[in-house]
């Protein structure tokens, strides 16, 4: 019979190649557990500021064009979609961008409300919003919205929204009447909704602007009447809370006080709140900009 011969050297290898391959795992696995999640989590976290100061930016542009008055011009404001992941072991964060136009597409609607000197009855609006939303995986997801000049961001975790950039609404205590001076936008354009990681273009061009200024006598006031119900998937998100919030702020830094209930023939300026309206008491006049743009999604 022949003799079997064994090989120390072949076991050795063996081992070693087996106790190599476990070390690359145990590696990888930390990797991916550890590092990768982290990672993904600041690049989404960026990714949000940096999509918060491309909204900043669309409202610089928008009050530029609105100074200016220019509507041979379509100005650009690039919108970066998705968050980039990490190459070979994770894919970016996809986003989503909506434009939703003034009409029955729109999901913000602000109506202003007064009777003027000369018992002509007023009704102005600001209709259309610009949405993105970014499903976060590791950061917070959210949700941001361009609306009348104001952006709100929305956190789906918290359930709660703040408005870092602030609406053109200005309310001045003179005297023991109000002055009211605010700007009303209303975005046009086809409504879509796209999807992806790449980076849009919002084309923005302005269609029309004016300025009127009404005069009200300090014996009238104005309501302001605000719906700002947004879906995401089958989701209601109602903004019309921190609108109403927000401009309340702006009236108590003006020295507006506000009232619960309504005071007849007072000497000061107020306000009162009931459910989605803020009443405004003693306006003396009200200037009121109207700005139409349109919006256009880059292919």
């Amino acid at each position: 019979m022949k003799k079997i011969r064994r090989k120390e050297e072949g076991i050795a290898s063996t081992v070693g190649t087996i106790f190599a391959l476990m070390i690359f795992t145990s590696l990888l696995s930390m990797f991916m557990v550890q590092v990768v999640p982290v990672q993904i989590k600041e690049n989404e976290a960026e990714h949000d500021m940096q999509v918060l100061s491309q909204l900043s930016q669309l409202r610089s542009v928008v009050d530029i064009l609105t100074i200016t008055k220019n509507t041979n011009y379509t100005s650009y404001v690039p919108i970066k979609l998705g968050a980039p992941g990490v190459p070979v072991v994770a894919s970016p964060t996809y986003g989503q961008l909506s434009v939703y136009p003034a009409g029955l597409n729109s999901t913000y609607n602000m109506n202003i409300s007064f009777v003027d000197n000369y018992s002509n009855n007023i009704s102005l609006l600001s209709q259309g919003s610009i949405q993105f939303t970014a499903p976060n995986r590791y950061y917070v997801p959210e949700t941001f919205s361009y609306e009348n000049g104001a952006i709100i961001r929305y956190n789906f975790y918290a359930k709660n929204a703040i408005m870092p950039i602030k609406p053109n609404m200005k309310f001045q205590n003179v005297s023991g009447h109000v002055n009211v001076s605010m700007t009303l936008e209303n975005i046009y354009g086809p409504p879509l909704t796209v999807t992806g990681v790449e980076t849009r273009s919002l084309g923005i061009t302005l269609q029309g602007v004016y300025t009127q200024t009404y005069f009200l006598g300090g014996n009238h006031n104005v309501t302001l009447t605000i719906n700002d119900t947004y879906y995401y998937g089958l989701m209601p998100l109602n903004f019309t809370e921190y609108w109403i919030q927000s401009i309340s702020n702006i009236l108590n830094e003006s020295g507006v006080i506000y009232s619960p209930s309504s005071l007849q023939n007072a000497n000061y300026p107020y306000y009162t709140i009931s459910g989605n309206k803020i009443h405004i008491y003693n306006v003396w006049n009200i200037e009121v900009t109207m700005v139409y743009i349109e919006v256009e999604v880059s292919s």
